[in-house]
């Protein structure tokens, strides 16, 4: 029996979406101002490409400012440079992990692991993560985006978790990693579809600008010389028929 090319689509789909993150439980408010938050900045080392690394930036920025002033500073994790040369003046004691050489080639699952596995080793104790990435739409658009993650315990309390008889705590660790280095993934490779197109669109304004740039001076240019010969032309005739 053959399958019909909606399901294929469909599949096809499922399989470009990110891994979805565990469902947690309802959070109050008091509850809310006493959990420890980490935000992943994800970015690159590179620039020339619009606003694509400092809009990252300022989201971070306008969540640390609309924090309640007894919640928990939350800590800082900065992929890139962009994103560390843009919150380290303002939030440096917030800095937890920082990770460099990111956008000089294409990212791996490696990668997203080796950077899952330093925020792990870092001894931060968190209970809900976000991370801030540019999600790539097409060509000319994208879209400032956040997903989240958590830890073990907040997995452990999720509702969808009554649905298994017996997990144990080693499994749940290894889900909560996994999970997080898949999220890093997906996300390390959302925002290097969207730096790419970004940068194509900078550099194709950059180079209208820089052809127009070089017509009004080519104009200019043209008009001066004109002049000039002119002028020269005028005076040699005026000295001619000034001699007579």
């Amino acid at each position: 029996m053959k399958k019909k090319p909606d399901e294929d689509a469909n599949k096809k789909a499922d399989a470009s979406a990110p891994p979805p993150p565990p469902e947690e439980l309802p959070v109050d408010k008091e509850e809310a101002k006493t959990l420890k938050k980490i935000y992943i900045a994800v970015t690159s080392d590179r620039g020339l490409c619009g606003g694509v690394h400092s809009g990252v930036a300022r989201r971070i920025r306008r969540q640390m400012a609309a924090l309640p002033t007894e919640s928990p500073v939350p800590k800082i994790v900065c992929i890139g440079d962009k994103s560390r040369a843009m919150l380290r003046r303002q939030y440096a004691a917030s800095m937890l992990v920082s990770v460099k050489d990111i956008g000089r080639i294409a990212p791996v699952f490696a990668d997203a692991s080796t950077m899952a596995a330093a925020i792990t080793e870092a001894g931060y104790t968190y209970d809900i993560g976000e991370i801030f990435y540019n999600k790539f739409f097409s060509a000319v658009k994208y879209e400032l985006s956040m997903v989240p993650f958590f830890n073990k315990t907040r997995i452990e309390s999720a509702p969808n978790m009554n649905a298994f008889d017996d997990v144990d705590d080693d499994q749940l660790e290894c889900y909560a990693e996994w999970t997080l280095a898949a999220l890093l993934y997906y996300a390390l490779k959302e925002s290097a579809a969207s730096e790419q197109s970004a940068r194509m669109s900078a550099m194709d304004n950059a180079t209208k600008n820089a052809g127009d740039m070089i017509r009004k001076l080519t104009l200019l240019f043209n008009r001066t010389r004109q002049a000039v010969i002119t002028r020269e032309l005028i005076e040699i005739i005026s000295g001619a028929a000034a001699l007579k």
